[in-house]
Parts: structure tokens; C-alpha cells; sequence
């Protein structure tokens, strides 16, 4: 079962750069819009609520002054007729001071259906006789007692009549209560409470976030690819570089940060050119400059009279000029740097094969299909055939093959020779270094083959490798990695 890091690991959003800017973007739109929708929320309850109090006060005031100008007689008609399904009026001969008991009585009130013309008189307290109905009870609030609030003096301003009234809040929504002695001393008394109004969440709100969450994805793909194309583009070049292609100075445009990465890459990558060079330079300096004085020794060793003598110095002087030669070769082949190109691995291997097949060695290659890889084919050719010829040498043959890695491409050259101890296995791609026993200073070279072919070999990003097979002899990989494709 794979592991939750790894899956975390292989999700699109943390290996994107679009698909991060994308999360963070519609992570900030829900931050924002659900602060956004708590504020409008809270500002529009508010306003709500002062609304329904506007209301309530208006029309209890209206009330007042209605009972005020009309017989008593005709108050209970009139408190009948003022009720509404989530306003009920009422008298008492009393002032409510007890709070939490007006509170109850107001809540039992406001239960009760719409009183009917012909029930008791309101300012009784008797029961109605018939039950509330389900329409009825479902636009009240809460049918209990609250403990939210006392009595408070009505502001002036809005309250339109001379006489104070009293106000209270039965819950935390639009409960409302109200009490006022009128003219006759009776006190009449007000209980507002209706239901909140539906939810803040409508279908226009959904269409909204949805536009903006699109247009936010939009703006993000947009600014990711402008933001990681430089960067793609970058990552390309710099691998490309690191292989030894000869790469163009990469457009220093676009923001500050990306601008100064390009510029950074260019100053460094004409710095390494200059420092390759004057080296390369250097080395051939140095190879040629040793001609002079191995001719002139050469020359002193003549007039040698020890026969025996003179044969060892001019062979180790013969030795001395093939050094200095295949340093030379390398050197001119460093400073004429090959341009890269795409050519058939497969088929640039079984032409070295072939080549050295023809010279009467013991090699063979195994056929496989076309395999385009971009490098510098001089260079991979003299890397294999140094290899092949370093099989055949010690080996007796070569046998080449081409395989196909998960990342990588791999030239396989086996042999049927001793083989190499393990812990000499990064001694032999030491510059003139030489194993003793099988590998002989008297059967082999100079001791550049493997050194130049490992170097030509890092040069394109990869690596030789080099195995002890149980079956005997010395198994050597050239492993090149695919590079991805300049975009």
C-alpha cells in the first residue's frame, strides 16, 4: 500500500507550479469569501434587526394611538385586527416590571394562533379555545423564555409619542417587546418576533464563486506558465550545458528575479567556456612544449655506449612521446568542440564494431532497434571504441550490446579476460595509470583510454560503470541519461 508522503509526493499541486498557484489562489478565495461572508452576515442582521425594530416600533406607536382615539369598547376588535402572525398586542391593567415573567407571557402569546373575532378579550389572559397550527408556530422564533436584555427606555427619535415606552429584546435575532401606558392607565403591550430571513447562501452566490474561482484559475495558469516557462527553459539549458552542448545566452527578460537567474546563468556559463579553454590551452602548451626536450634526449641517447642502456632510455623515451601525443589528441579534440546533434546510437555502435571488425578483432555487436540520442557522436565513438579496445586488449573480445533503462541508455562491453579487482575499479580511470599482471605495461597503452573515455562520458551527463560478471571477464556500461527536449 503506498504511503500517504508518497502520495502527497506525486500530487499535482506540489510538483506544479501551476497547479500550487492554483491551490493557494482558490485557497485565498474561500479564506476571503467566507470572511467576507461572515462581515456581510453579521452587518446585514444588524441592519435586519434595526429594520424590524423600525417596524415594530412605528406600528406599535400607530396601536397606541389607535386605542387612545377609540372607545374601550372596541379594543379588543382592535387588538384582533392589528395582530399579525408574528406581532401580537395586548392589555394589562398592571406595569410589567417583572422582566422574565412578561418575557413568558409574551412567548405563550406569540404561540398561540391569531386571536378570532368573538374569542375572550386578550387583556383577560384566558386560553384560546382552539390549538395553534403548525403554520402558525413555525413563524415564531422560539417559543421560551429568554434571559437576553431588560427593559430600556425607547430613543426619542423613534418613538413618535409624548408618553415613554419601554423596550426589550426577546432573543438574539428580531424578538422584540414593548410596553406603553396609555391614557387610561392601562398598559398596552407589544411582541414582535419573526424568523430570520433565508439563508445567505443563494444560487446567485454560488454562480459568483464559481465565476471567480474560474477567472482565478485563469490568472493563475496565465502567470505560472509566464512565471515557470523562463524557468523550463532554464532547467533545459543548464542541463544541456552540464553534457557539454554549446548553448545560446538565454534572453535576459522579464521580472527582476527571473531576469538576474538568466543573467547569473549566461555570466557563469561564459566563465566555465573561458576557464575550459584556458586550460584545454595550457594542456596543449604543455604537450607541445614537451617535444623539444624528449627529441633532445632522444638525440644525447645515441651517443650512449652501453647498448643495453641506450635501449631502455629510448624506450622509455618512446614511452614518453606516445604520453605526450595522446595528450596532444585529446587536447585538440577538447578545443575543437563538436557540436551536438541527434544521431542513431544503435547504429553509431555497430559501426564502431564493424570498424574494428574489419581490422581482423573479435568483435560483435547485438542488433536493436533505432535509438535517436542527442550528443556528440565523435566523442561517443572514440569513448566506445576505447572501451572496445581495451576488451580486446586484455579480454581477448568484445561483445557489445544496447540496452534501455528506466533513464537512461546504456552501451554494454563485455570480455572474456581476468577481469579487475573490485577496489581497482576507480584507480583505472586514473590519467597514465596501468594495472600490473594480466595488464601489462608490455600489452598495454599509455593508460589514457579509460580516463578520456569516463571524461567524454561525464562530459554528456553520464557515467562508466564497470562490474565483474560471475561468469568471469570485465563487464564495462557507458550509461548516457535522457535528457528532456528543448522547449
Amino acid at each position: 500500500m503506498m504511503s500517504v508522503r508518497c502520495l502527497w509526493s506525486r500530487c499535482f499541486w506540489t510538483r506544479s507550479l501551476v497547479g500550487q498557484l492554483i491551490g493557494f489562489m482558490l485557497l485565498a478565495l474561500v479564506v476571503s469569501q467566507a470572511i467576507s461572508f461572515f462581515i456581510y452576515w453579521d452587518e446585514r442582521g444588524e441592519a435586519l434587526r434595526h429594520a424590524a425594530k423600525e417596524e415594530f416600533l412605528v406600528r406599535s406607536a400607530s396601536v397606541a394611538q389607535l386605542l387612545e382615539s377609540t372607545p374601550a369598547v372596541y379594543h379588543p376588535e382592535i387588538l384582533r385586527s392589528v395582530a399579525t402572525n408574528y406581532t401580537r398586542f395586548w392589555l394589562t391593567r398592571q406595569s410589567p416590571e417583572d422582566v422574565k415573567a412578561w418575557k413568558k407571557e409574551a412567548w405563550y402569546r406569540l404561540a398561540q394562533p391569531l386571536p378570532r373575532y368573538g374569542d375572550p378579550d386578550p387583556a383577560t389572559g384566558k386560553v384560546p379555545e382552539r390549538q395553534a397550527s403548525a403554520d402558525d408556530v413555525s413563524l415564531v422564533t422560539t417559543a421560551q423564555a429568554s434571559e437576553f436584555g431588560a427593559w430600556n427606555v425607547v430613543d426619542a427619535e423613534a418613538w413618535s409619542l409624548a408618553r415613554t415606552a419601554r423596550y426589550v429584546r426577546l432573543d438574539h435575532t428580531y424578538g422584540s417587546g414593548l410596553t406603553v401606558q396609555l391614557r387610561d392607565g392601562t398598559w398596552l403591550n407589544a411582541a414582535f418576533a419573526k424568523p430570520a430571513y433565508g439563508s445567505i447562501w443563494s444560487a446567485q452566490s454560488t454562480v459568483s464563486l464559481g465565476i471567480t474561482a474560474v477567472v482565478l484559475t485563469l490568472i493563475a495558469i496565465l502567470v505560472a506558465y509566464r512565471v515557470s516557462r523562463p524557468m523550463r527553459r532554464l532547467a533545459v539549458a543548464a542541463e544541456a550545458f552540464g553534457r557539454g552542448e554549446e548553448i545560446a545566452r538565454l534572453p535576459e527578460e522579464g521580472p527582476n528575479d527571473i531576469r538576474r537567474t538568466a543573467e547569473a546563468f549566461n555570466r557563469m556559463q561564459e566563465r566555465l567556456h573561458r576557464f575550459v579553454k584556458d586550460r584545454t590551452s595550457m594542456l596543449a602548451a604543455i604537450g607541445h612544449d614537451l617535444r623539444t626536450p624528449i627529441t633532445s634526449l632522444r638525440l644525447r641517447a645515441e651517443f650512449v655506449a652501453d647498448p643495453d642502456e641506450r635501449d631502455k632510455i629510448l624506450a622509455t623515451l618512446d614511452e614518453m612521446q606516445a604520453m605526450t601525443e595522446a595528450t596532444l589528441a585529446f587536447a585538440r579534440e577538447e578545443a575543437t568542440g563538436e557540436p551536438t546533434r541527434v544521431v542513431d546510437l544503435a547504429a553509431l555502435a555497430e559501426s564502431v564494431c564493424s570498424d574494428l571488425a574489419d581490422l581482423d578483432w573479435t568483435v560483435t555487436f547485438a542488433e536493436s532497434g533505432k535509438v535517436p540520442y542527442r550528443c556528440r557522436p565523435a566523442a561517443i565513438r572514440r569513448a566506445l571504441r576505447n572501451l572496445i579496445e581495451n576488451a580486446v586488449r586484455y579480454g581477448g573480445c568484445a561483445r557489445v550490446s544496447l540496452a534501455l533503462s528506466k533513464d537512461s541508455f546504456e552501451i554494454v562491453t563485455e570480455d572474456d579476460g581476468p577481469g579487475i579487482p573490485e577496489e581497482e575499479f576507480e584507480r583505472v580511470f586514473v590519467p597514465f595509470f596501468r594495472l600490473e599482471g594480466s595488464r601489462s605495461r608490455t600489452t598495454g597503452g599509455v593508460g589514457l583510454g579509460l580516463s578520456i573515455a569516463r571524461t567524454i562520458v561525464r562530459g554528456h551527463g553520464g557515467d562508466i560503470e564497470l562490474t565483474n560478471p560471475r561468469a568471469g571477464g570485465l563487464r564495462a556500461v557507458i550509461r548516457l541519461p535522457q535528457v528532456p527536449t528543448v522547449r
